[in-house]
């Protein structure tokens, strides 16, 4: 009997538990980002005022973190929307090329790709352990002698690309980058990322298993979808690819809708990237938040002058963020997304 009763108690204190943080996440809208970030009184009242605010999230090691937030007077629907026309949402001067993936890849979705020509010329003297481009040992061998072959070196690379998208897909080990003397495994540095944004996984735990595992979404209730960019990142072309998971919530205890994008692939300073993109319900009469948070590995940020190169990163994080995610704002604002346009068969 004694037993029972301590069984009892410890159920009461557990369901007790559970009311606890079902009550904060309820009255607190941004109590999702918990226990990772916290939004002030102070915060809150700028962005009621309609203010973006932009604050450098605690990091360790090589990464550097940022969140931002706004307000703004969309739904759920405008935002997954735009999401799917992820080449309209990003367009800017910094993007210099965009495009997504069909379901499954092609090579013709990588037909408006192309290696800056410094990057072209950097391939001539790669070699495992010293490349100015993110790439395994076997991609840079096969590079490495069409620098001066542009056609056929822009043929190579995308077909290389849509290799390591096809081997992501089907659950494979993708990498490593082998551009410095250690290898790094794209996917480990990536789980670190997570790691570090528990929020994701107290809250969002079947989005957290998505992003866990390689490949598409493996349930019906996260939308996924890749797509590849060429964006001008610190006055250096980088491509990328990137895989985008999307959760709806019920609009109460998980924000409306939420996007995160995994970053799989980029030829200049990432080891990883996670950014997570939040619509979160505001109080009756009043805006919803777009809230953004990222966490990114950075090479630069390693060796013997990592700590000013990160005091530099995370202060222009900061500056940028809350910008761009204003002009998302009024691009999100603007209406509905243009039609996609269906290719020829």
């Amino acid at each position: 009997m004694p037993r029972k009763r301590l069984s009892l108690t410890v159920m009461l204190i557990a369901l007790m538990a559970c009311a606890v943080v079902a009550s904060t996440l309820s009255t607190d809208p941004f109590a999702f980002f918990q226990p990772s970030l916290t939004v002030t009184a102070e915060r809150r009242s700028e962005l009621d005022q309609g203010r973006p605010v932009a604050r450098v999230i605690a990091s360790k090691d090589a990464e550097v973190g940022v969140w931002a937030a706004v307000p703004v007077h969309v739904n759920g629907d405008r935002l997954v929307a735009w999401m799917r026309r992820i080449d309209e949402l990003k367009k800017s001067k910094y993007v210099l090329a965009i495009g997504r993936f069909s379901n499954p890849p092609r090579l013709e979705d990588l037909a408006a790709l192309s290696l800056d020509h410094e990057d072209a010329s950097a391939l001539a003297a790669c070699h495992p352990g010293d490349c100015a481009l993110k790439l395994s040992a076997a991609e840079m061998t096969t590079l490495q002698h069409l620098a001066e072959q542009p056609d056929t070196l822009d043929r190579t690379f995308r077909q290389l690309l849509l290799d390591r998208v096809n081997a992501y897909l089907a659950g494979g080990r993708i990498g490593p980058y082998a551009d410095t003397g250690s290898d790094v495994w794209p996917g480990q540095e990536f789980d670190r990322l997570l790691e570090d944004s528990p929020f994701i996984s107290m809250h969002a735990p079947l989005l957290a298993d998505s992003l866990r595992t390689a490949g598409p979404a493996s349930t019906p209730r996260v939308e996924s979808f890749l797509y590849w960019s060429k964006e001008n990142l610190g006055g250096k072309p980088t491509v990328s690819v990137t895989d985008v998971h999307i959760v709806r919530g019920d609009g109460a205890n998980v924000p409306e809708v939420v996007v995160a994008g995994k970053q799989i692939f980029a030829t200049h300073y990432f080891n990883a990237s996670l950014g997570v993109t939040v619509l979160v319900r505001g109080e009756p009469g009043h805006a919803n938040y777009l809230v953004y948070v990222n966490r990114s590995a950075l090479d630069v940020l390693q060796g013997k002058f990592g700590g000013v190169v990160r005091w530099f990163t995370q202060r222009r994080l900061k500056s940028e963020a809350g910008n761009v995610l204003e002009g998302l704002r009024r691009r999100l604002e603007s209406g509905e997304p243009p039609p996609a346009v269906t290719a020829s068969p």
